[in-house]
């Protein structure tokens, strides 16, 4: 049987809105957020830095589906047009977790 520890966390009320919105959005709680969150920072040490990029991409919700082969009689224009579409807002994000791997240097 898995022990379970309980850990009291304050939090302001910014990052608990954002916590509870993607929490309500994956239909999951607050809580199995915070722990695959908590989960990736605390295993970082052991991971490449391919792994951590991707680790953190997944805790932020933000990791695309694996690519899948591109049928070439597909129309270039609308292949361009969804991948643009998503990774609408992915570039905010990026840039936040190569500046956090900047500042650890």
């Amino acid at each position: 049987m898995l022990r379970m520890k309980q850990l009291l966390l304050r939090v302001d009320d910014d990052l608990h809105a954002r916590l509870a919105e993607r929490a309500k959005r994956e239909h999951r709680s607050v809580n199995a957020i915070a722990n695959e969150i908590l989960n990736v920072v605390g295993s970082d040490e052991h991971r490449s830095e391919q792994e951590k990029v991707r680790a953190r991409a997944a805790a932020l919700g933000v990791l695309a589906e694996p690519l899948r082969p591109v049928d070439v009689t597909e129309d270039p224009e609308e292949l361009r047009a969804r991948a643009a579409e998503s990774m609408r807002g992915a570039g905010r994000i990026l840039d936040a977790i190569i500046d956090e791997d900047r500042d650890r240097l």
